[in-house]
């Protein structure tokens, strides 16, 4: 087992067939197909569902572990000498529920983004439902001239956020997909609105 997920944590397998269960009774089907994901993810347990849903899982422990990652990112901003802007959500749900706004957010506006479609709770678990996007790349997997390419989108797509007063907060190369040409932002994270500036340097440090 790999340090990644040792830290994830795995949820109970009882615990994951009341998710597809729920999400079989939300969305009227008898049953479902769901297909987990070895993803790059600390915060949560990924699935994709009849390859039509991304669904992400989050437990108590995902929880636990995004407080520590919280506390050593202001813990680095402190360390440059900048007040430390990301903010801690206290629940799975919370966790869910915030990238959904995120999400409707950054669209709301005019960046690509997988659609949402809602975030509920199971046994004390948070799920958040996006759209499922099919034979993306990350920004990570391109080569460099196609990477040189991308840069202004990505740096328009940045604009774009923070002229609305957003900030993604979590600007890595794996959360920078390529579908079809097209730019997408996936998992932003949470920061304080009084620190939204910092915050945007933070992206723009991170695009760099």
């Amino acid at each position: 087992m790999d340090f990644r997920r040792f830290v994830r944590g795995a949820v109970d397998w009882s615990r994951l067939e009341a998710v597809a269960r729920e999400l079989a009774r939300r969305y009227g089907r008898e049953e479902v197909h769901v297909r987990f994901l070895e993803a790059d993810n600390w915060l949560s347990t990924p699935m994709v569902v009849e390859d039509e849903w991304f669904v992400k899982v989050v437990s108590r422990q995902n929880s636990v572990v995004h407080a520590l990652f919280t506390t050593g990112r202001n813990l680095g901003a402190f360390s440059s000498g900048t007040e430390g802007f990301f903010e801690h959500f206290g629940t799975p749900l919370d966790m869910a529920e915030h990238e959904l706004e995120a999400t409707e957010r950054m669209r709301e506006i005019g960046v690509n983004a997988p659609a949402p479609v809602e975030a509920f709770e199971v046994d004390g678990l948070g799920v958040l439902v996006l759209e499922y996007l099919p034979a993306f790349r990350s920004l990570d997997q391109l080569e460099r001239e196609r990477e040189r390419e991308i840069a202004p989108r990505l740096f328009d797509s940045l604009r774009r956020l923070h002229e609305d007063g957003l900030a993604h907060g979590d600007l890595r190369a794996e959360n920078v997909l390529i579908r079809d040409g097209e730019l997408y932002f996936i998992d932003a994270t949470n920061v304080r609105r009084d620190a939204a500036a910092d915050a945007r340097s933070y992206d723009l440090a991170c695009a760099l």
